[in-house]
């Protein structure tokens, strides 16, 4: 598990380097406004990505099946069917945004009121057929921990998109080249998965048994994915409707940045913590699946207390020192939202309740999320603006902390040594926070 995560780690600060890198260089060819609209087709096309999820590789991973060639064909199959109907569901949301700004529905000078909005979220309908012809040498990979190979496939993903992306704005000028850049990631991804990633070919197929086995799981895992968007990203699809074009680029950029951090922590607790705890299941050594929990657990709340504190009080000068003044604005939102990272440790423990087949409980902790999220952003709008709006983001992604600390209680996880590392840890990122603030102040002044 070790070397995969150093292995998933090293990819996906490389992929994220290469990702801030082009953005530093896209602003000083876009315009706020240029990022606000693809933050916003993103956000729009992640949603319906996340409402049509069945978890397919999920249950790959953690099916006993799941290194036979029939439930991978048939895997393959499911696969295949949802891109194509999501490709669909991509064209249909574009022709209700043409309506609706057609009608007057949104507010002018937002992002759903972008008249280059519809064409740009229909184009994606290529990425949901791309992503659906993805090999399931994939998800074998992820089964079988090969970390090396999955790092590989992503940075050179990223490297492609991040081409075409630099090529085509500096010939454009426009949002266009981030979009480009996108079909190209996806493109190369599906391309490399047939070619570069090792393992034994499949065919599609259909076997009944094994559709029952994946939409059994799937079930589940779609209602957490419907909910699990609106609690993480439900925020981008409120603001989009409230914030100005140039103002929502802004939020992207302090999004950006802070998803950056969110990347690295996001790979291993997904790719590595979940397989790990799927292959003690399978073993059927709960003692094992403890003892990693516990293990990851801390590490986790460790690695997230001291990146928390260390933004939330010297966060600004990340922005400052790497944009422009247009995009200045994001310093205090990227603080404010780094105290979101803090709420992101019991996704450790969300992810034994995957892994235990309790994903009920993972979909009532992002219903809390996104309850709170769609009260306390209208709220905080009304009382205190755009910051009063951001303080409600940060504010709902502790919904769950309640129910997750419940579930410990019952299957006795809930001890000194899962609870004892996030508050000090918080502590010293602040107190590294205030004096990484404090000298860059005297420096600059």
């Amino acid at each position: 598990m070790l070397r995969t995560g150093a292995w998933l780690v090293g990819g996906n600060i490389g992929s994220q380097i290469l990702r801030l890198s082009g953005n530093l260089v896209l602003t000083r060819l876009l315009l706020p406004q240029d990022f606000g609209l693809m933050a916003a087709v993103n956000t729009l096309y992640f949603a319906l990505v996340m409402f049509s999820d069945l978890g397919v590789w999920q249950s790959v991973v953690k099916s006993p099946h799941g290194g036979d060639a029939r439930f991978l064909g048939t895997a393959w199959s499911v696969q295949i069917a949802r891109s194509a109907l999501l490709a669909l569901g991509v064209l249909g949301l574009a022709l209700g945004l043409r309506l609706g700004q057609g009608a007057g529905v949104f507010a002018p000078d937002t992002v759903y009121a972008d008249s280059r909005l519809p064409l740009m979220v229909a184009l994606f309908a290529l990425c949901a057929l791309l992503q659906g012809g993805e090999s399931m040498r994939l998800a074998m990979a992820q089964r079988r921990l090969h970390g090396g190979v999955m790092a590989r496939l992503e940075l050179s993903s990223q490297l492609a998109a991040l081409c075409v992306t630099l090529g085509v704005v500096w010939w454009t000028h426009s949002a266009w080249g981030l979009l480009a850049g996108s079909l190209a990631g996806s493109a190369m991804r599906t391309l490399l998965s047939h070619l570069a990633v090792p393992g034994e070919s499949v065919r599609p197929c259909w076997e009944r048994s094994h559709v029952s086995e994946l939409l059994g799981f799937g079930k589940w895992i779609f209602v957490s994915s419907v909910v699990g968007f609106l609690a993480a990203h439900g925020e981008k699809l409120i603001l989009g409707a409230t914030l100005g074009v140039a103002t929502f680029g802004v939020f992207s950029i302090a999004g950006n940045l802070l998803a950056a951090a969110m990347g690295v922590y996001g790979t291993i607790n997904g790719r590595v913590i979940f397989p790990s705890l799927s292959h003690a299941l399978r073993d059927g050594d709960e003692a094992a699946q403890v003892r990693v929990y516990t293990r990851v657990q801390q590490i986790a709340d460790i690695f997230l207390g001291l990146l928390s504190g260390l933004l939330l009080l010297s966060g600004q000068w990340v922005v400052w020192l790497l944009y422009d003044v247009r995009y200045h604005e994001a310093g205090w939102m990227l603080q404010w939202l780094s105290l979101g990272l803090l709420a992101m440790r019991h996704q450790v423990l969300e992810q034994l309740m995957f892994a235990r087949g309790l994903p009920a409980w993972v979909s009532a902790n992002n219903i809390l999320r996104a309850v709170l999220l769609a009260i306390a952003i209208p709220v905080g709008d009304s009382l205190a603006g755009e910051r009063g709006a951001i303080a409600g983001v940060v504010l709902s992604q502790f919904a769950s902390w309640p129910l997750s600390l419940y579930f410990k209680h019952r299957e006795g996880l809930l001890h000194w040594g899962t609870e004892r590392w996030w508050l000090p840890a918080l502590v010293l990122g602040m107190a590294c926070g205030g004096a990484l603030h404090l000298l860059l102040a005297a420096w600059h002044g």
